[in-house]
């Protein structure tokens, strides 16, 4: 299960390895001690692509960025590639999981290898146990390469990008920073983004990795939504928010369920879906596949 941060406090979490993840936050305060906050260096993820695809190096560790995509050879692709961006502690391999596989589903609904791929924007990742966490700020000049990588590499014209937790707000923090590709993606899935900030980062600031940024009302995410939410959804992009419909998201509990939703977006609301389950459950793929396929 994904993490935002790191946090030394039970929480109720949903998801079939609670129990790790459980214990990994008991163990946090301690275990951490060395870090700032869970941030270290990660291994460096492996790089599944083809030979000639020109990998980036991570801006901040030095590595060549890994991930998965590509294959078949040919023309520019019929629609635009699907960028995959996973959560903090995780990486590509997240949407690639046996028996529920992302990247299957998406294959068996026609993209082919050419159309479909993802970025590990922080090595390796490793589950609740062994993961470095990290930020949005140290990641986008990563994923700005890696879709510039993309776009030249397949002759696209525009891609569209499928985020899940703090892969919302990087994508976003890129797209702001970044102004000449956000006229290159063409729609955007945002999975359980921290948007609005998450109240486990209340009084975490300072203390735990992304909790500078994602403590509600932190100066990150008012300069990233903008006053009046004006910077939520970009214009020209079509925009996806696939959110809990009920507070099951142990991320965003109670009157925070609404924390995922951009001013702007489309709407998908799923009831009795926990954070992972609202990238992978069915009725989630099943959703934002159908969305992607009226892309432009």
């Amino acid at each position: 299960m994904e993490s935002l941060f790191t946090f030394p406090v039970a929480l109720p979490i949903i998801g079939r390895r609670a129990g790790l993840v459980l214990a990994f936050l008991l163990f946090t305060a301690a275990a951490e001690a060395g870090h700032a906050g869970g941030h270290c260096r990660p291994a460096e993820a492996p790089g599944a692509f083809p030979a000639d695809f020109p990998r980036p190096l991570d801006a901040e560790w030095g590595f060549r960025l890994g991930g998965w995509g590509g294959g078949e050879n040919g023309p520019a692709p019929a629609r635009p590639p699907a960028i995959f961006v996973h959560g903090n502690g995780q990486d590509a391999s997240d949407w690639d999981e046996p028996g529920q596989s992302v990247r299957a589903r998406f294959r068996a609904a026609g993209y082919r290898g050419q159309e479909l791929w993802a970025l590990s924007y922080n090595g390796q990742g490793g589950g609740p146990l062994t993961a470095c966490r990290t930020d949005n700020a140290r990641n986008v000049p990563d994923l700005a390469a890696f879709l510039q990588a993309v776009l030249a590499y397949t002759g696209a014209m525009r891609v569209d990008v499928v985020a899940h937790s703090l892969g919302v707000t990087l994508t976003r923090a890129t797209l702001r920073a970044h102004p000449a590709l956000v006229g290159r993606v063409g729609a955007f899935v945002a999975i359980a983004g921290p948007n609005h900030g998450t109240p486990l980062c209340a009084g975490l600031a300072g203390r735990q990795v992304s909790c500078d940024e994602l403590a509600p009302g932190s100066p990150f995410l008012r300069v990233l939504n903008g006053p009046g939410g004006e910077g939520e959804a970009l214009p020209g992009i079509r925009t996806l928010v696939v959110a809990s419909a009920d507070g099951s998201d142990p991320f965003y509990p109670g009157p925070w369920s609404r924390s995922p939703y951009l001013k702007g977006a489309g709407l998908l609301p799923l009831p009795r879906v926990g954070h992972d389950g609202l990238r992978l459950s069915e009725a989630a793929v099943t959703g934002y596949l159908a969305f992607l396929a009226g892309s432009p």
